[in-house]
């Protein structure tokens, strides 16, 4: 796992300067969200926003009783693991991400919340032992979004759901080209589906959310941060966002 991780260095430190960053903590208010957010109910602020995108996530989740065993993969600085552990009190949440540095961050701020240096297409629990995976905003940059979906397959049990959020990309110049693995590349929604259906899922929705989340953001790039190049850059360059809740049958 070490030498794996090793070779993913270079996306790993990139990634680590950008969400570590004093600008980019003081632009989500230290809130340690990471996302676009959920825009719909016109939040106040970014930080609301991010909260509001992860529980829309968990508003998907659709199975008796509650989840007990929850993984969230791709968990950034672990505060959407938080907002996890807050709506199934009973559950036993898990957050993984490959950045070290990430994890420890999430392991001294949440407590209660296991926290493990993992590649979340590499996820080393048993097979079947998860109720619910949710990944927020991350499985574009999983190397490959492809290998991603069938580890989630495996490691959930019969009757689980994953529930996660997406980019289709025209480029990935605004982005960062060096954080998108080509593979991921897909442009089209139908072919998009099929890959989550091939591996075995039953899909049981895919919802392009881009106007309440990614148009949102970029306005509020515009607006409050005036960064109007970057968010005309973004805002053109996602196809869609896309909201998507599988199940194992």
């Amino acid at each position: 796992m070490e030498n794996e991780l090793a070779t993913a260095g270079g996306f790993i430190e990139r990634y680590d300067h950008m969400i570590l960053s004093e600008a980019m903590k003081a632009m989500y208010g230290n809130s340690g969200f990471y996302n676009v957010g959920d825009w719909t109910n016109n939040p106040a602020t970014l930080e609301a926003a991010c909260e509001a995108l992860v529980i829309k996530h968990l508003d998907q989740v659709a199975m008796q009783p509650d989840p007990i065993r929850i993984l969230d993969a791709g968990c950034g600085l672990g505060t959407g693991s938080g907002v996890i552990a807050q709506r199934f009190g009973n559950a036993h949440v898990v957050g993984i991400n490959i950045s070290e540095k990430q994890i420890s961050f999430a392991q001294e701020v949440h407590a209660g919340i296991d926290f493990r240096v993992m590649d979340a297409t590499r996820m080393e629990f048993p097979d079947e032992y998860f109720d619910l995976i949710v990944s927020v905003e991350a499985a574009f940059h999983f190397d490959t979004r492809k290998d991603f979906l069938d580890c989630a397959y495996r490691k959930l049990r019969p009757g689980g759901q994953l529930i996660f959020s997406d980019m289709l990309l025209n480029n990935t110049d605004w982005v960062g080209n060096w954080s998108v693995p080509a593979a991921n590349l897909i442009t089209d929604i139908n072919n998009y589906t099929k890959l989550c259906t091939d591996t075995g899922f039953q899909l049981l929705q895919c919802i392009d959310i881009k106007h309440f989340s990614i148009k949102g953001f970029c306005n509020y790039l515009r607006t409050s941060m005036q960064l109007t190049d970057l968010a005309n850059g973004l805002e053109n360059s996602v196809i869609a966002y896309l909201l998507t809740s599988l199940k194992k049958q």
